[in-house]
């Protein structure tokens, strides 16, 4: 009995090892001249402590995409950049996702993302079904504050969804899809986009998403869902746990680390239970 509880404790502790590999996030600040967005020590502080928990770990890039800078990667984050991808730039991110890489953009609506940026990365995600528009968007009966915070609850039943009733955005574009690319949040009835190309209802897409394989890309029309403070309104840190958990391609790391451990101590004591009772059976004998 006391080999099997040992064999038992082991297969726990291997399991729990395993679900809390370390995944690696590479935020590109090549593109972003602000050097502002997602700074894992200032505007993403919030959002990598959450990350750190779940056994992610950051790299900040301050080089062009290549094959070198991906080596390793298995998340690589676009978050609002100002200047736009080379070709070569776009031919390595859809290699990357290609061969199985994870891919997130977050980007902005159309007064704080210049053309040719946009352009570019549309570039890359014409590749998988997505499109960023030119345009920025709003619910005037699901708002917090001004105008450009649109509050989305129309979300689509998927892992990136579980434990989310509603989204908060600021300044989000909306996006178009085609093909296998999906989209799990979209506006209500009343929810409208602006700009160059306005459309309006459950047209309006804030979020989509596509798979193929292991590769993975994930868009959101807006760059402050996750930061410092907008990740605390609604559900959007529940949110970011569960995209960063999908994009590592392990539904596990959504879970808190805490709970993963509190699993493996209750489960020893369940076994340790069960080897007293087995001694005690072998006393009476």
């Amino acid at each position: 009995m006391k080999k099997i509880a040992f064999i038992l404790i082991f297969l726990l502790l291997s399991t729990l090892n395993f679900s809390l590999a370390e995944k690696t996030v590479l935020i590109d600040k090549y593109h972003d001249t602000d050097n502002w967005w997602g700074d894992p020590e200032g505007t993403g502080r919030v959002l990598f402590q959450e990350l750190y928990s779940m056994g992610f770990r950051s790299r900040v890039s301050t080089v062009p995409f290549s094959e070198e800078s991906l080596k390793g990667i298995d998340i690589v984050v676009l978050w609002n950049p100002n200047n736009p991808l080379e070709q070569s730039e776009i031919d390595v991110l859809v290699r990357y996702v290609n061969n199985g890489g994870s891919l997130l953009i977050l980007g902005s609506n159309d007064m704080d993302m210049i053309d040719p940026t946009r352009d570019s990365i549309n570039l890359v995600l014409k590749n998988f079904g997505i499109r960023m528009m030119k345009n920025g968007t709003d619910d005037p009966t699901n708002r917090k504050g001004c105008s450009c915070t649109p509050i989305i609850h129309n979300l689509l039943k998927h892992p990136i969804n579980e434990g989310v009733n509603s989204i908060i955005l600021y300044k989000p574009a909306s996006l178009e899809i085609k093909g296998n690319a999906i989209a799990i949040a979209r506006g209500d009835n009343d929810t409208f986009s602006i700009g160059s190309e306005p459309i309006g209802g459950e047209n309006v897409i804030i979020v989509a998403v596509y798979e193929e394989g292991k590769g993975k890309v994930a868009v959101i029309g807006s760059s402050f869902i996750f930061d410092n403070g907008k990740i605390g309104d609604m559900d959007n840190k529940q949110f970011a746990r569960n995209l960063f958990a999908w994009l590592g391609n392990d539904s596990s790391l959504a879970l808190p680390s805490w709970l993963l451990y509190l699993g493996i101590v209750i489960a020893i004591f369940i076994v340790y239970i069960l080897y007293l009772k087995k001694i005690g059976i072998k006393n009476k004998i």
